[in-house]
């Protein structure tokens, strides 16, 4: 085919895949979080607060001056010169450096989240035609089998609750890569270095699913070649362009630990791809039963969907039966299975991983493994190892639907066979999610339609201070700090989700700021927060002349999983 038929059907198929993933994404959610101005979803919280620590994270870096690291914010985190990395609250670093550079021409109120989220179904659509396309002719079976990749479960389960763990557009990506580079015999060096790159400034869980499939893409070149020199640059080159991004965003040599405890907590229960059970209560699917999980298993989440699972067992029973029956296909299984002897190897060994050293199946530990510190510190720096199920969790969704077009590439009418069993596929997988996808529509556009919980008193003089001290005794704080970062305010408060090199001079600073401001130091340029009646009654007496009062109630708006009562001082000015 010529080179210019090649690129037009390569354009074709971004089209028509970054189309039904916008199409999707608007099915779905609506285009109430693509108002730019309206943060009320993320106030009120998706299925947890972690959005609102994302959210945060980019208003503090917003508000921070320019410094490199490049990721680095002196909002938060206070006194801390150096700042904090917003990395570590899953502020999406390099978009958040883009969006920056607009702030002069931003409302108080401005979140990128859902233009970012859109772009993501638009990426999934467009990666997964350009796979599929590997294996299918026809435009019909191309569209529905995108459809499988953008309502994918476990992508819809991240998105919003978790924006840049819902980026699976890498995982389709690369898994398109190594496939295209083993069929034509290339490496596709600078699109596994873009994607390693390119995927530390959303999140590092990505990179090393695609150095997975680096290295599978390397390992098999250099078997066929037997020269090292590409297949090294390949494996190489996208673990330093993956480092090299991580170093100048600061997520990496700057005085963070790399690894963190939960290896074995945040793990994949052995249920996971076939239990339809979620944060948020979400009806995944009709027909198959909520199961049971343990410990911090809800973040593994890998339910594959009923077309999907339906599609795998009948793969399996009948390949097994044909197999039996027939010494014909029993030697092309063989062959099979030989051909991609390293992938199931590595696809296994990723499974196990994520599984964790704590096996457990429904609400049951069956077996726990003892590992030595330093495996448990290794294995810790991606401790929610659920997540790295997701190159397994593609691989099979393709596999099947590649096994469905060569099944039936050998009956009658197979060019409109195929196209019809694929969507067939489709529609039975989307059918049993009505439930999911009507309620993520009318909670978006519910939540979109409320009211700002900030009171009013206290919006409308937050900008009149230089600095927000939270006392000692606060501990968690989002809204706080996403109502307060909007202005530009410094503040003591942090929330990342590893310790920072901040964390003890902040604490200090906090103890001192608390201290003397319970005992009649009263600083005018600082709005004061507590959540302790007694001492909030203290200020009070202290300073009834000198200062205002605000009691926010969150636990009455909704706007906290754990809410209390936040306790604003406001001196006069």
């Amino acid at each position: 085919m010529p080179t210019t038929q090649k690129q037009q059907n390569t354009v074709l198929l971004l089209l028509l895949g970054a189309a039904l993933g916008v199409a999707s994404f608007l099915i779905v959610y609506g285009v109430s979080p693509l108002d730019v101005g309206n943060d009320l979803w993320i106030r009120y919280g998706y299925d947890e607060s972690d959005v609102r620590q994302h959210y945060a994270g980019w208003l503090a870096f917003r508000g921070s001056s320019w410094r490199l690291p490049l990721a680095q914010a002196d909002c938060i985190g206070y006194p801390y010169a150096a700042g904090v990395n917003v990395a570590f609250s899953d502020a999406m670093p390099i978009l958040s450096i883009f969006f920056k550079l607009f702030a002069a021409w931003q409302p108080a109120t401005f979140q990128w989240f859902g233009l970012y989220e859109l772009a993501v179904f638009a990426l999934q659509g467009a990666a997964a035609a350009l796979l599929l396309g590997l294996f299918f002719t026809s435009l019909s079976a191309i569209g529905a089998g995108t459809l499988l990749f953008t309502f994918s479960p476990v992508m819809l389960e991240r998105a919003f609750r978790h924006v840049s763990l819902s980026s699976h557009y890498f995982v389709v990506l690369a898994l398109y890569f190594y496939l295209r580079g083993r069929r034509e015999g290339r490496c596709f060096k600078g699109a596994f270095w873009l994607l390693a790159a390119v995927s530390v400034g959303i999140t590092p869980y990505f990179l090393p699913m695609i150095a997975f499939f680096a290295l599978l893409l390397a390992v098999e070149n250099f078997w066929r070649s037997r020269k090292p020199l590409q297949p090294a640059l390949l494996l190489g080159g996208t673990c330093a362009a993956g480092v090299g991004n991580a170093l100048l965003l600061g997520t990496l040599g700057n005085g963070y630990s790399s690894s963190r405890d939960g290896y074995g907590f945040y793990s994949m229960n052995l249920n996971a791809v076939f239990n339809p059970d979620s944060l948020g209560g979400y009806t995944w699917s009709h027909l198959l039963p909520k199961r049971a999980h343990l410990y911090g298993q809800y973040d593994g989440f890998n339910y594959l969907g009923l077309g999907v699972l339906a599609l795998l067992a009948v793969m399996v029973v009948v390949g097994a039966v044909t197999a039996v029956k027939s010494p014909r296909c029993r030697d092309g299984l063989a062959r099979t299975l030989h051909r991609n002897a390293f992938l199931l190897v590595m696809l296994a060994l990723l499974t196990l991983f994520a599984a964790s050293n704590v096996l457990c199946f429904d609400d049951h530990e069956l077996l726990t493994i003892p590992l030595p510190q330093f495996v448990l510190s290794l294995c810790g720096i991606f401790r929610a190892s659920s997540r790295l199920f997701w190159p397994v969790y593609y691989t099979a969704m393709l596999g099947g639907l590649v096994w469905l077009q060569r099944a039936l590439g050998r009956w009658l009418y197979k060019e409109a066979l195929v196209p019809l069993t694929v969507a067939a596929v489709a529609a039975v997988q989307l059918l049993d999610m009505t439930g999911v996808i009507a309620e993520k529509h009318a909670y978006m556009t519910e939540t979109a339609a409320r009211q700002d919980p900030t009171p009013a008193a206290l919006a409308e003089r937050i900008g009149d201070y230089d600095v927000v001290m939270m006392a000692t005794d606060m501990n968690y704080m989002r809204n706080i700090l996403c109502t307060v970062l909007k202005y530009d305010v410094k503040t003591n408060g942090r929330d990342t989700n590893t310790a920072t090199a901040a964390m003890v001079e902040t604490e200090l600073w906090a103890i001192a700021q608390t201290d003397a401001v319970d005992n009649g130091t009263l600083d005018p340029t600082m709005l004061y927060v507590t959540r302790d009646p007694e001492r909030f009654t203290k200020w009070q007496e202290l300073y009834a002349d000198r200062a205002d009062f605000v009691t926010w109630d969150q636990q009455a708006t909704g706007t906290e999983e754990w809410a209390e009562i936040d306790l604003f001082m406001l001196p006069k000015q």
